[in-house]
């Protein structure tokens, strides 16, 4: 009996391809650039364009599903954590590692206890995983930053939300606001904004 892949398993297993692919193309531009002594800031131009393939994919999947699937935000900050562990090896920046690990793992953290109130979606919580990776490379503030900046520009998106859901009956349910694209886009603008300043 043959089983054939969903397409959606197909698009997973494509866009983990895609990334994989990133983060092998990055690490060769990494090394390579380490050989010239520019590797500090190309680490930080790594890590945003392994984040920027798979955070954006991610952002339009919750924008259109409202779901975060674990199967790329999982693999992202594993990918994440292989250009920051490479550019450590090459670098030798084994604190700015270290610190983006703890970033990641706090910054889910807080996640989390914010998503047990029922405010944010657990896929936003592994989410923040790789934005606490990706920011917290830059600063141990940074992360914080990213998530500021995600929540500013979620508002107006509320605002409609809280509008609508005035003039509609309340027997149409609750009324659901993807927050990845906003947490991608406050990551990427904190990631860029510290590289470019």
């Amino acid at each position: 009996m043959t089983v054939i892949a969903s397409t959606a398993s197909r698009a997973q297993a494509a866009s983990l391809g895609v990334l994989a692919g990133a983060a092998a193309a990055v690490l060769g531009v990494l090394a390579g650039v380490a050989q010239q002594g520019g590797a500090e800031e190309a680490v930080g131009w790594a890590a945003v364009a392994v984040f920027t393939v798979g955070g954006v994919w991610l952002a339009v999947i919750d924008a259109r599903t409202r779901r975060l699937p674990n199967a790329i935000t999982l693999p992202l900050s594993g990918l994440l954590v292989l250009v920051l562990a490479g550019a450590a090896v090459t670098t030798a920046q084994w604190g700015q590692l270290v610190q983006a690990v703890l970033c990641g793992a706090g910054l889910a953290a807080a996640l989390m206890l914010v998503a047990m109130t029922g405010t944010l979606a657990f896929g936003d919580v592994k989410l923040a995983l790789s934005i606490g990776l990706l920011t917290g490379w830059f600063a141990w503030t940074l992360p914080l930053t990213a998530v500021v900046v995600a929540y500013l520009l979620a508002v107006p998106h509320a605002i409609a939300l809280l509008v609508r859901k005035k003039r509609v009956s309340a027997e149409d349910g609750p009324t659901y606001m993807p927050m990845g694209p906003y947490l991608v886009a406050g990551a990427l603008l904190a990631a860029l904004t510290t590289l470019l300043t």
